[in-house]
C-alpha cells in the first residue's frame, strides 16, 4: 500500500513516461497486462534483450530495443522521458548506456520488480511485486492519467521503420562500398574476403531476409558477438515470446544449446540459432544431442572470419586489431597477419548428421531456408558475410576503460572522449 502510494505520487507532474519492458514481464506472464497498461495511459514502451517480443514489434507503442544495443526510436524517446518505469529489468549497463541515456533534468525512476536489489537501482522508487500483479494494481490506482507525448512516439517509430528498411537492404555493389562500421576498415579486407569466399552478402541483409522469411511463431536464439546488438536494434518480432537472446553475460556457445532447450519446451515451433563463426567454434556439440533426441533445430551461421564484435571494440577504443581475425600466422612477420583461414562449417555439421547448406547469395539463402523447413533433422546454413557489415549503434555509449596515459594519439583521443562522456552520465 505504501509503495503504491509512493508510485502514484511519482506520476504527479510527469508528462512523458517511458516503460522499459524487462524479462520479468515474460517470466510473470504479464505480456497482456503490459500492453493494456501502455494503451490505457498512452505510454510508449521500450524493450531490453530479455523483454523483447513480450509484445509484438508492430504495436504502435512498442518503440523497440533500448540502450547501448538499442534502436533509434527508443533511444530518442529515452533522452526526453521525465519518468522511467522499469518493469522486471535489472538496468544493466547496456540498458542504461552506462547511465548516460536518460538526460531529462527531472527524470525519475519507478521500478516494479520482485528483487529489492534491482528495485533500488538508479535511486528509483520501489514497487516490490510480481510484474503482472503490480501493473494491474498500478493501473487501477492511476485512474484517468494520460501521458502528454502526443504523436512523438509514433513519429519515432516511423523513423525506426525507415531505418530498419534501409539497413535490411544494404548490399555490396562496387569497390566503393562503405560498410556500416566504416571508421577502421582497410577496403582491401573486403576484396580479400570476396575473392576467397565468392560472397558479397552483408550481415544486415541476411538478417532482413531472415526477418521477412521465418514463420511468425518461429523462435530465434542468439547470445554473443555482434548479432545480439543487431537483433535488438532491428528485429521485428511478429509473434509473442519468439525472441530469446541471452545477454546478461554474452555467453559464447550458448546459442546451439539454448535452441535445443527451446525445442524441447516448444516442439511444435521451428527454432533458429543465430550464431557467429566465433561462438560456433566455442561450443556446438549439442547438435549431436539434437540428432540423438530427434529434436530438430536450425543453425544459421554467419561467418565473417572474425571475432567481429571484439574487433570493433578494440579499434573503436584506440587499439589496433589483435587476435580477432582468423588469419594464418605469417612466416615473414611471425604474426597472425597472413591470409584468412577458410573453414567449411557446413561440413562440420554434416559430420553430426545434419542437413547442411552453403550460402553466398540472397537467392541461395531463401532456397536454403525453404528447404530447411521441410527437414526432420537438424540443419545448418553456412553463410559467408562481409566483415564490418553489422549494424551501427544509435545515440548510445558504453563505458569501456581506456588508458589515461599513452604514447598513442588515438588512445589519448578515446580517453578524452571517455572522460567527456563520464561527465555527462548520471551519478548514483
Amino acid at each position: 500500500e505504501a509503495m503504491l502510494g509512493d508510485a502514484l505520487a511519482l506520476f504527479k507532474g510527469k508528462r512523458k513516461p517511458l516503460i522499459i519492458c524487462g524479462g520479468g514481464v515474460k517470466y510473470s506472464g504479464a505480456n497482456a497486462a503490459l500492453q493494456a497498461f501502455a494503451e490505457r495511459f498512452d505510454i510508449p514502451f521500450a524493450e531490453t534483450q530479455a523483454g523483447k517480443s513480450a509484445v509484438i514489434s508492430s504495436h504502435p507503442l512498442n518503440v523497440g530495443g533500448i540502450g547501448e544495443t538499442g534502436c533509434l526510436a527508443a533511444n530518442l524517446l529515452a533522452k526526453d522521458a521525465d519518468l522511467i518505469i522499469g518493469i522486471g529489468t535489472r538496468y544493466s549497463d547496456f540498458t542504461t548506456a552506462s547511465k548516460s541515456l536518460f538526460q531529462h533534468p527531472q527524470v525519475q525512476f519507478l521500478n516494479l520488480n520482485i528483487s529489492p536489489c534491482d528495485a533500488l537501482k538508479l535511486d528509483g522508487v520501489q514497487l516490490l511485486a510480481d510484474a503482472k500483479t503490480g501493473l494491474q494494481a498500478l493501473a487501477e490506482a492511476l485512474g484517468d492519467y494520460r501521458s502528454s507525448w502526443g504523436n512523438q512516439p509514433r513519429q519515432a517509430k516511423v523513423q525506426l521503420d525507415e531505418e530498419v528498411d534501409r539497413i535490411y537492404q544494404v548490399e555490396y555493389q562496387t569497390q566503393d562500398f562503405v560498410p556500416e562500421i566504416n571508421d577502421h576498415l582497410d577496403p582491401a579486407v573486403l576484396r580479400e574476403f570476396i575473392e576467397l569466399t565468392g560472397s558479397c552478402l552483408t550481415q544486415s541483409r541476411v538478417l532482413g531476409v531472415l526477418n521477412e522469411t521465418l514463420a511468425d511463431d518461429a523462435v530465434i536464439v542468439a547470445a554473443a558477438g555482434s548479432l545480439p546488438g543487431d537483433l535488438q536494434r532491428s528485429w521485428r518480432s511478429k509473434g509473442v515470446n519468439t525472441y530469446h537472446v541471452e545477454y546478461g553475460y554474452s555467453c559464447m556457445g550458448y546459442e546451439v544449446n539454448a535452441a535445443l532447450g527451446v525445442k524441447l519446451a516448444e516442439p511444435q515451433r521451428e527454432v533458429y540459432a543465430l550464431v557467429g563463426d566465433g561462438s560456433y567454434m566455442m561450443l556446438h556439440s549439442e547438435l549431436a544431442t539434437s540428432i540423438q533426441e530427434r529434436r530438430k533445430i536450425n543453425v544459421v551461421l554467419l561467418d565473417n572470419m572474425t571475432f567481429g564484435c571484439i574487433n570493433n571494440l578494440q579499434m573503436e577504443h584506440g587499439m589496433d586489431s589483435f587476435g580477432t581475425e582468423f588469419r594464418f600466422r605469417n612466416p615473414q612477420t611471425g604474426k597472425l597477419d597472413g591470409g584468412f583461414v577458410p573453414v567449411d562449417f557446413a561440413m562440420s555439421a554434416a559430420a553430426y548428421g545434419c542437413k547442411t547448406y552453403k550460402v553466398n547469395t540472397v537467392e541461395e539463402l531463401k532456397a536454403a531456408l525453404a528447404d530447411a523447413r521441410l527437414q526432420t533433422v537438424s540443419t545448418l546454413i553456412d553463410i559467408k558475410v562481409l566483415p564490418k557489415t553489422m549494424i551501427h549503434k544509435y545515440l548510445s555509449w558504453w563505458r569501456v576503460g581506456v588508458a589515461q596515459v599513452s604514447t598513442s594519439a588515438r588512445t589519448d583521443a578515446v580517453a578524452k572522449t571517455l572522460n567527456e562522456r563520464l561527465a555527462k552520465a548520471r551519478q548514483y
